[in-house]
């Protein structure tokens, strides 16, 4: 279970959430380290797995995903950058948020859990 504070909106307390996530024991460090990050500040609006979040229901990854809307890891990057999270898009950093699309890559099923992606992203196709 992964507890701390997920995201800054005025709560007091501290929220878990059960980490269900299963990743190949092939996975790269990079994309572990993704998902952990992705649990830690993404996954209170965008749901554990992804989908069914209170606050962004629509799926990110997988069928019918909005992922797909950003064509390349390098185009999610670059969103994330400038937009997320949404409270403070500075509180993490270039690396972190290349994990992050790592680890989303490899959930939406366009990336092998061994592979890396380099800082930034790349041409990796998000379909």
């Amino acid at each position: 279970m992964v507890v701390g504070p997920l995201i800054s909106m005025g709560l007091s307390s501290h929220i878990a959430i059960a980490q269900t996530v299963k990743l190949p024991a092939n996975s790269s460090a990079q994309v572990v380290v993704g998902e952990k990050l992705y649990q830690q500040n993404c996954a209170l609006c965008h749901g554990v797995n992804g989908r069914d979040a209170n606050v962004f229901p629509r799926p990110i990854w997988g069928p019918g995903a909005d992922l797909s809307k950003f064509s390349t890891t390098k185009g999610l990057f670059e969103y994330l950058q400038m937009l997320m999270p949404f409270d403070d898009p500075s509180k993490i950093n270039d690396e972190q948020k290349t994990a992050i699309v790592a680890f989303m890559a490899v959930q939406h099923g366009a990336s092998k859990p061994s592979e890396s992606k380099p800082l930034g992203g790349n041409a990796v196709v998000l379909k």
